[in-house]
């Protein structure tokens, strides 16, 4: 009975989960029996730091270790002794241990077997104390472990024989992250970085994640996203209180984070301002070593980010848009390839699907296998021109036109329109997603949204085309982009995104050019312009004597990098309305709290004054006839005083209240227009979201080809860039091309033939 209840010491946890090795548990019990004799009273876990056998961090999670395992035998045997006196059945017993467990996990409450029993109508209260008192040696051993000599072997000191129950990976995982969340919220309020108040609600949000998902989140990381601490400063409290793992320790000390999303179906990575030159290794060396080996993106995206400098990006993502696809097949009634040239009237069907499955099974970041009944559906979603059936599993056409659907998956119908002249000021607005045939010239007067677009020339404009742009002279100061290719026999001034091909025929001048696929010049001559394309570039030349030199790479994801950079401004600008709403709701609950404090205080100023009034009246009236005529003036004035300053306070609290119903009114206008908007601005969020990750999955299944090819004169200067590498030109070359080449160290190269 001894051993099987025996609570293990902290020396011997510290053995029993790896801690520390057999030699160096001998010779701190040695230690520790050695200040015992001289009546020295020590801590196990102060000595286990002073030795430098563990770091605050372990010493902390073995004392949660010990602290649960306490628990859980204390539970049992007061289930056991309920159970022997039939006070209980075992089933009883067994329930109740499952949510204390459940409990434990949930909200870090350390809620007692016989507690729950008598909240459960199993035992009385009286039947509750007789267990109580028989329950006393697992007790008094658990109150007495810290003072007891440890024993010399860890065979007699019950690590074999009879040993503790084991921790599950959830048990571990829970201690592990309890541990953290008590020293960095202790950390974060005592340097000032956060408020209690800050640390409550951050603990609230955990709970609710506890409450609702079963979903174990870290402190540190929900108040980083609640704004109340940045990621910097959790990181800086993390490092010096030495609990951070070696690859996490690693990678901050080069500036890189790696941040796992809760449903552990995305990776993060963040880097810091100050961050040292890093490579797609590295990264990759990150997400190995947090066992990450499903949904990486390309090594070409990757270093395209490193390339821009971006702040944070995803680096792996898991998704089930493919399965819901295939659970949700899609029959099309047009070319989808396209926008398609045969014509659909008003009504008829442009796609349907059979409903299958919805949940699904797929593995995450990790390789566990993991059920999810929603996410992104990228069947098909309507666009403009079209319309879904009341059971969502048709579309139809809501106009007459031409149909397509768009690489992020959204069905269109486009009315042909044709303009005789120029699209202007002066002709006004033209119908969005339209194909647009143009004679004359396409200027800026209005953005304009379209399926095809044809015109002679385009001149300042702002377009999203889901289909092909083609200027017949050529395309100036404008802002395009395309899902199709685009022509036009020059570019200048212009910034230019594209899905498909770009042909130019005769110049690009300072310009900017990003496709996912080939830019097809061989006649054109580049000045002054960036040029970036996934599948290559063939120019004639690049560069001259007198402007800053071009940059041109191939093979890179800069297009998709752009998008998306694109899509991020327009959720930020999105979400930047309601952030202000927010905030001056806020304020106005500042406002209204202090307002309150200041009545409640108030409020305590006029109830003393009255009492002491009271107090006064009370003596005044039973000793006036004992006090002398001007003490008793004395009192009189003084009573007077107390109640002109009843009167100011409860003059001064109605003031106050009429204030406090003012902030609130406005509080409460803010809040409704924040309720309103909510709904309608997480939508386009949504939408603007999964846009972002259908772009992503189109982009990693397209090639990447580091292929640059010129047929005339390049100038020195000129930037030629690949995947991994980038060359500048030190003199003018004729007529040759460039591929990307990977050297034996693994290390890539530009080579020029």
């Amino acid at each position: 009975m001894e051993q099987e209840t025996k609570i293990l010491s902290l020396f011997e946890l510290a053995l029993r989960y790896g801690t520390i090795n057999q030699d160096q548990f001998s010779h701190i019990n040695r230690i520790f029996r050695e200040k015992e004799r001289k009546n020295i009273s020590v801590d196990m876990g102060e000595l286990l730091l002073s030795q430098r056998f563990a770091t605050h961090y372990q010493v902390g999670l073995l004392k949660l270790i010990q602290e649960y395992l306490i628990l859980k035998k204390r539970g049992e045997e007061f289930g056991k002794i309920a159970v022997e006196k039939g006070y209980a059945s075992r089933e009883d017993v067994d329930k109740a241990l499952i949510f204390q467990k459940k409990e434990f996990k949930r909200a870090k409450i350390k809620k007692l077997i016989g507690d729950i029993l008598v909240e459960s109508r199993v035992i009385t209260v009286k039947q509750k104390n007789i267990i109580l008192k028989e329950q006393t040696f697992l007790d008094r051993q658990a109150d007495r472990f810290f003072n007891e000599e440890p024993a010399d072997q860890a065979g007699t000191s019950g690590t074999t024989g009879h040993p503790s129950p084991p921790l599950t990976k959830y048990d571990r995982q829970f201690l592990k992250i309890k541990v953290l969340d008590q020293e960095f919220a202790a950390a974060v309020i005592e340097k000032g970085i956060a408020s209690k108040r800050d640390v409550s609600v951050a603990r609230k949000v955990q709970e609710d994640a506890f409450e609702r998902e079963s979903r174990i989140r870290v402190l540190g990381d929900i108040m980083v996203e609640l704004n109340q601490i940045t990621e910097d400063e959790k990181n800086r409290i993390l490092r010096e209180q030495d609990r951070l793992d070696p690859a996490e320790k690693q990678a901050l000390d080069s500036g890189v984070s790696l941040h796992i999303s809760p449903d552990r179906m995305e990776a993060t990575v963040v880097i810091s301002k100050d961050a040292k030159e890093i490579t797609v290794t590295e990264i990759k060396a990150l997400l190995k070593e947090r066992e990450i080996c499903y949904g990486i993106y390309s090594d070409a995206y990757l270093q395209c980010n490193i390339d821009m400098k971006t702040p944070a990006f995803v680096a792996a993502r898991q998704d089930y848009s493919i399965e819901r696809i295939k659970h949700r097949k899609a029959v099309y009634h047009f070319d989808t390839d396209r926008i398609d040239d045969r014509k659909k009237d008003m009504g008829a069907t442009l796609a349907e699907q059979v409903t299958g499955p919805q949940t699904h099974v797929k593995k995450d970041l990790f390789g566990n296998h993991v059920e999810q009944t929603q996410g992104y559906d990228f069947t098909f979603r309507c666009g403009s021109g079209t319309r879904l059936s009341k059971d969502k599993t048709k579309a139809f056409a809501g106009k007459s036109g031409f149909p397509s659907l768009s690489i992020d998956r959204k069905l269109f119908i486009h009315p042909p329109i044709s303009v005789m002249e120029d699209a202007d000021l002066k002709y006004g607005a033209l119908e969005g997603y339209a194909n647009l045939n143009i004679l004359g010239v396409l200027t800026g007067a209005y953005p304009v949204t379209a399926g095809h677009i044809t015109a002679r020339e385009i001149r300042g404009g702002d377009i999203l085309a889901i289909g092909d742009v083609a200027a017949q002279i050529g395309i100036t100061e404008s802002t395009i982009n395309a899902q199709g290719d685009i022509r036009a026999r020059y570019i200048h001034n212009s910034t230019v995104y594209a899905f498909g091909n770009i042909c130019v025929e005769n110049e690009i001048i300072d310009s900017q050019i990003f496709c996912s696929g080939t830019i097809d010049a061989p006649n054109c001559h580049v000045i002054s312009s960036d040029l970036y394309a996934k599948k290559g570039i063939e120019l004639s030349g690049a560069g001259n004597d007198r402007t800053r030199p071009c940059v041109i790479g191939a093979g890179s994801e800069h297009h998709i990098h752009q998008i998306l950079q694109i899509i991020n401004g327009r959720i930020f600008q999105i979400r930047n309305g309601l952030d202000e709403l927010i905030e001056l709701r806020d304020e106005q609950a500042g406002y209204e709290k202090k307002i309150f404090q200041k009545m409640v205080e108030m409020k305590i100023f006029h109830d003393r004054a009255k009492k002491k009034k009271e107090i006064l009246s009370k003596d005044f009236k039973r000793k006036q006839n004992k006090y002398k005529k001007e003490k008793l003036k004395n009192i009189a004035v003084l009573l007077k005083n107390f109640k002109n300053r009843m009167k100011a306070s409860v003059s001064s609290l109605k003031e106050m209240n009429e204030m406090k119903k003012k902030y609130e009114a406005e509080k409460n206008i803010f809040e409704n227009r924040i309720k309103k908007l909510e709904p309608r601005i997480e939508k386009e969020i949504s939408d603007l979201k999964t846009d972002r990750f259908t772009f992503l999955e189109w982009s990693r299944k397209k090639e990447n080809r580091v292929q640059i090819q010129f047929r005339g004169k390049v100038f020195s200067g000129t930037i030629l860039k690949g995947i991994f590498s980038s060359l500048e030109l030190k003199q003018e070359k004729n007529n040759f091309s460039v591929f990307e080449k990977q050297l034996k160290n693994n290390r890539y190269k530009l080579h020029i033939k």
